[in-house]
């Protein structure tokens, strides 16, 4: 209902402004941009893109239209296209946080942490209040082998937003890192379904190189959730290195259920 009601508004504005033989008032160009942010929130990547790339074309150096068309690019694997949009962005308005911020996401994907970095910190400078924003600072430095500091920011997006699932679970990941499993624990379980706490902790004792326990989390994830496909795939290739049999319990197939992923927010 309310993607219905914007359209109609954009539709009644711009025939206004057609009926009066004058370019789509600012009343019209605001209903359109939140439009499209609105199809970038829910991942509709093809109609976000449709509606950024017409209001580009209309206003070529508008920073937002920008970011918001580099964003599509970013998701749509074009990482090139990505860059020069929110490179052009920040030329028109540097103080955009916004598109450092989806800058800053680019770069990590594309192995350019160090640089990432700088724009993360740009973004979280210029709103400091944004979880979203830290938690990609916060994720950028894990990358970068920094846990210490990356538990810090990931600690002050928690606090601005303590249920979000993804920062707690990043935060978790970040405490891992810097040796307090514990601490890392009590994150996961903040951060997901009590079989994706399991995994995420046997995750982070496979990459400290404690696979016997990773082996146990990975079980004990099955047993509660055998959908838990990333357990099991883990589990599978665990066993595997070992030459352990899975218990018989947990080995049948899982029924069909989306893969449990781990990501940064994105603006």
């Amino acid at each position: 209902m309310k993607r219905l009601c914007l359209l109609s508004l954009v539709a009644a504005a711009l025939g206004c402004a057609s009926t009066a033989n004058r370019a789509p008032d600012e009343g019209a160009l605001r209903a359109r941009k939140q439009l499209t942010r609105e199809l970038v929130a829910r991942g509709d990547w093809a109609n976000a893109f449709s509606y950024a790339d017409e209001l580009h074309r209309e206003r070529p150096d508008d920073a937002e239209i920008l970011t918001l068309r580099g964003i599509v690019y970013r998701e749509r694997n074009l990482p090139g296209e990505a860059e020069a949009d929110l490179r052009a962005a920040l030329t028109s308005d540097e103080r955009n946080a916004a598109a450092h911020a989806a800058l800053g996401i680019l770069l990590d994907a594309t192995g350019r942490s160090a640089e990432a970095e700088t724009h993360h910190r740009r973004a979280v400078a210029l709103d400091g209040h944004n979880p979203g924003y830290l938690n990609n600072l916060g994720f950028s430095l894990l990358v970068r082998r920094q846990p210490r500091q990356a538990v810090e920011v990931l600690q002050r997006a928690a606090r601005l937003d303590p249920t979000h699932h993804r920062i707690r679970t990043n935060l978790g990941f970040a405490y891992a890192a810097a040796g307090d499993l514990p601490r890392a624990a009590r994150e996961f379980e903040m951060g997901g379904t009590p079989a994706e706490a399991k995994t995420n902790l046997g995750f982070a004792y496979q990459h400290r190189g404690d696979d016997g326990n990773a082996f146990e989390l990975y079980v004990a994830a099955l047993r509660l959730d055998p959908a838990c496909r990333r357990a099991r795939s883990n589990l599978g290739q665990l066993a595997g290195r070992l030459g352990r049999e899975i218990p018989a319990d947990v080995a049948g197939p899982a029924p069909p259920s989306p893969p449990v992923t781990v990501k940064e927010v994105t603006p």
